[in-house]
């Protein structure tokens, strides 16, 4: 009873503000509960079904946070000139914390990433699931853009001093680009090589190639960016002249990358190994 009368005594006149407070509090927490339960029962996908709740959550408590400080307003006026030194010092310990506020606006101004974006950001790689004022939740990807069923988070101040990158700007497709190692006896006629690869990856992305080139066209329209064309292409890395590796580039939906790039490393390597048998096969009979 002693600890009460104290708070009593400590904020006289204060209790209608403090029950206000905490009513606002209880209303936001139900409307996000009543949103996540009305977007469970609809049929949109789960990717903007996210995107909503993450919107949404966001939105009222913004204006939650805002009403709480306009009933608090005339309060903390009058302690305003009396806390500007604490204010400071607060400012000065808490950088980060101010940082992460500051990286959370200029994710709502500049929006260089929303939810179910592709991003890469230090060490990590994943689909953002979520966004708060503080940090970033991503379902980390690993390779081939597979999920690892782990969850990442980094504080929105990292935004501030380090890179990232987007790798949804395109849309519903992507280029994708990977190495892949040829066989050494295959070496001795690389036009042959990069026939048998164009091959396997024409077949491997042929049920959307005219979609995805016709994608590629219609955003470089309306983004004023000269995409690629989102044709396959096969190129050389040469930079290790003892082992060569072929660079193959292929026009395909997001979460298909890795399908597309086994199918791709399966049909040249079969390719290549029955010309080697078919070019050997006469030789040894002949001999």
């Amino acid at each position: 009873m002693s600890m009460l009368n104290d708070l009593f005594v400590a904020i006289p006149g204060q209790w209608e503000k403090v029950i206000a407070t905490f009513f606002l509090i209880a209303i936001g927490m139900a409307l996000s509960h009543l949103w996540a339960r009305y977007l469970a029962r609809g049929e949109i996908s789960a990717e903007k079904r996210r995107i909503h709740l993450v919107w949404a959550r966001n939105v009222i408590w913004f204006l939650v946070f805002f009403i709480i400080i306009s009933v608090w307003a005339s309060t903390i006026a009058g302690f305003a000139l009396s806390l500007a030194a604490v204010a400071g010092a607060v400012l000065i310990v808490s950088k980060e914390l101010l940082m992460c506020v500051l990286g959370y606006l200029y994710i709502t101004f500049v929006r260089p990433f929303k939810v179910g974006d592709l991003v890469e950001i230090n060490q990590l790689n994943g689909r953002v699931i979520d966004i708060d004022i503080f940090a970033t939740t991503l379902a980390e990807l690993g390779y081939g853009g597979q999920q690892t069923g782990k969850v990442a988070e980094f504080p929105n101040g990292l935004l501030l001093t380090t890179p990232l990158k987007n790798t949804s700007l395109t849309g519903e497709y992507v280029l994708h680009l990977f190495r892949m190692p040829i066989p050494q006896e295959a070496m001795h006629d690389l036009d042959k090589v990069e026939a048998a690869a164009l091959a396997a990856a024409d077949q491997a992305t042929q049920a959307w190639q005219a979609d995805a080139q016709a994608h590629f066209r219609r955003i470089s329209v309306e983004s004023f960016i000269a995409f690629p064309s989102g044709r396959n292409k096969v190129l050389w890395d040469f930079s290790d002249p003892d082992k060569l590796m072929l660079v193959v580039r292929v026009a395909c939906p997001s979460d298909l990358r890795l399908k597309v790039e086994q199918a791709v490393f399966r049909d040249t390597w079969r390719a290549l190994r029955l010309t080697q048998s078919s070019d050997s096969g006469p030789g040894r009979l002949a001999e």
